[in-house]
């Protein structure tokens, strides 16, 4: 598949004082295994963070000038960052994603490969959780994300990574869970 066919996507990175999780996240984002997929771009959106977040992000995007940074001088909520990034980003194929996460080396591949298909509005990632399950909060940890996956499985919830179609101008400012507005907006369009 040359360039020209693949899937250009944007991705969104939610942070608030990020600064220890955000660069293994960022390279994790630029070092992707993609095919069919193509990274536009990255843009970071910290909501009033004061640990530093800010600084690594700009270090970090003059090595690599398709992640950008813009700054919430104040926590606005992440309804009003998602807005942000809808408004800003250049593709019509949307990933937000929380910045306490590490995905995995071909997550963006499936999860916005699946857009081939003309009639998907939205997917989700599951996150599988890092630490080991040998403790008893390990173990609790790991219990309550196989359950969340198998409760998705009867009713789907996006979660902590989603992709979606760019459909909308923004989502409701007042969202208190920001997956579910996105998802009623995509099904509202057909998909």
């Amino acid at each position: 598949m040359d360039s020209n066919s693949k899937i250009k996507c944007s991705l969104g990175v939610f942070a608030y004082n990020e600064a220890e999780n955000i660069i293994p996240l960022l390279e994790a984002l630029v070092n992707q295994k993609l095919e069919k997929v193509e990274i536009e771009e990255i843009i970071v959106v910290s909501s009033g963070s004061t640990d530093g977040t800010d600084e690594l992000v700009t270090q970090f995007a003059e090595t690599h000038p398709q992640v950008r940074l813009i700054r919430q001088a104040k926590r606005e909520g992440k309804s009003s960052a998602i807005n942000l990034f809808i408004k800003e980003a250049k593709s019509d194929i949307l990933v937000v994603i929380s910045g306490d996460v590490i995905p995995a080396p071909t997550t963006i591949e499936k999860l916005v490969s699946t857009f081939e298909d003309p009639t998907i509005g939205a997917t989700g990632g599951r996150p599988i959780p890092v630490n080991e399950d040998k403790s008893f909060m390990g173990y609790a940890v790991h219990l309550l994300w196989r359950l969340h996956h198998r409760m998705a499985l009867i009713s789907p919830k996006l979660g902590e990574m989603i992709a979606f179609r760019k459909v909308m101008d923004s989502i409701p400012s007042d969202s208190a869970v920001d997956e579910a507005s996105i998802e009623a907006i995509v099904q509202s369009q057909g998909y």
